[in-house]
């Protein structure tokens, strides 16, 4: 089975993904450990160094840790099948079922020899496009994805937010491939007024300053909706970001 990871960080009593995979294990710093232990008896809890700061550092050392791995944030809390009849509920709670598709979705990638892999964006059924229940050309969502680790499977640690933009960007620039089952969502709280996590250097500044040097770094890949210079790397405070991954064969 492959292992799946939350990490997390000063939100030891708001773990909230383990509702949906009660077997995730989490990594936290060494300091936080007896915390998280106390809020989550019976959770598997893996510590790493304090001096790993930052998701992006944390994400590096989780796949050196572990090898292949599928990543949950804590603050999950719904996870969706997008195709469905009319009036059929959307959310499945069952966490069989949820551990049984992430499992199938690694084991695709495995025999496809990809290395990077995850569930859709759409997060209802009427956004759910039939035609294209799998994609090869999507980048990855940042609160649920995995990982088979490799050399391409490597986040720069210059970064501190939009990891799921680079290392999408990244394996797509590598290898051409990443595994995206639109079939399915995980949704997670807003992140931008959950204390923890990446509250504290997350704002519009750092979110825009990410967003500029992912251009810098792939160019033309990453468009920029919403600014007035069309793409360039001036960006305002209300522009809209968008990363295109299709890269050419």
């Amino acid at each position: 089975m492959v292992k799946v990871v939350i990490p997390s960080h000063k939100r030891a009593d708001r773990v909230k993904t383990l509702k949906l995979v009660p077997d995730a294990i989490l990594c936290v710093e060494e300091r936080q450990v007896d915390e998280y232990r106390h809020h989550n008896p019976g959770v598997e809890i893996v510590a790493h160094p304090n001096d790993v700061v930052g998701l992006v550092p944390k994400r590096n050392w989780m796949a050196r840790y572990f090898g292949d791995l599928f990543m949950l944030d804590d603050d999950v809390t719904v996870f969706r099948r997008l195709y469905i009849e009319c009036k059929e509920p959307a959310a499945i709670k069952d966490p069989k079922f949820i551990r049984d598709r992430i499992e199938e979705l690694h084991d695709l990638a495995k025999l496809m020899n990809v290395h990077l892999y995850g569930f859709g964006k759409k997060v209802t059924p009427v956004m759910y496009n039939e035609f294209e229940p799998i994609s090869l050309s999507q980048c990855v969502t940042g609160c649920s994805y995995g990982v088979i680790a490799n050399e391409n499977t490597v986040w720069n640690e210059s970064f501190k937010l939009k990891e799921d933009f680079l290392i999408s960007c990244y394996v797509k620039h590598k290898e051409r491939v990443v595994l995206i089952d639109n079939r399915y969502n995980f949704t997670q709280e807003n992140t931008m007024t959950n204390s923890g996590g990446l509250a504290s250097i997350r704002n519009q500044d750092t979110e825009r300053e990410n967003v500029i040097r992912l251009r810098q770094f792939f160019g033309e890949v990453v468009s920029i909706k919403g600014s007035k210079s069309n793409g360039t790397n001036k960006i305002t405070d209300k522009s809209k970001y968008n990363i295109c991954v299709s890269f050419p064969l």
